[in-house]
């Protein structure tokens, strides 16, 4: 199931101790691109993720949704969020527990999983 991401989904993803997306670099590049392409400022009810080829502001297609989870992976890294968290929200198609997202079993499982391979891939890298 592919959930249409608002342009407050950004603000959403970071809690309160993280870096406010205006503040991340891929965030600007965004609304820079939303800019030049609908001549006007990004408003809330735009979509974030938006469809580069569509006349007006649409959401992007489901067929999109990896590009949307990395830029919102490069978001989570200028943002500070752990690299294993990164790696596990990629792996999972998007997964990230919250204080307002819980995960159900089978999804904790996945995420649970995802980080133990990230950590097996870190322990098997030759050292410095």
């Amino acid at each position: 199931m592919v959930i249409p991401m608002n342009n407050a989904f950004a603000r959403k993803l970071f809690r309160s101790d993280s870096a406010e997306p205006e503040a991340l670099d891929v965030y600007h590049e965004q609304l820079d691109a939303f800019r030049r392409k609908f001549g006007r400022e990004m408003g809330p009810d735009d979509p974030f993720f938006f469809d580069p080829d569509a006349d007006t502001p649409q959401f992007r297609s489901p067929r999109d949704a990896g590009q949307a989870l990395a830029m919102i992976a490069e978001m989570m890294g200028q943002a500070g969020v752990d690299a294993a968290a990164i790696y596990a929200f990629k792996r999972t198609g998007g997964l990230f527990p919250s204080e307002t997202r819980h995960l159900s079993l089978e999804e904790a499982l996945e995420w649970n999983a995802a980080l133990s391979e990230y950590r097996e891939q870190l322990a098997r890298r030759p050292r410095q």
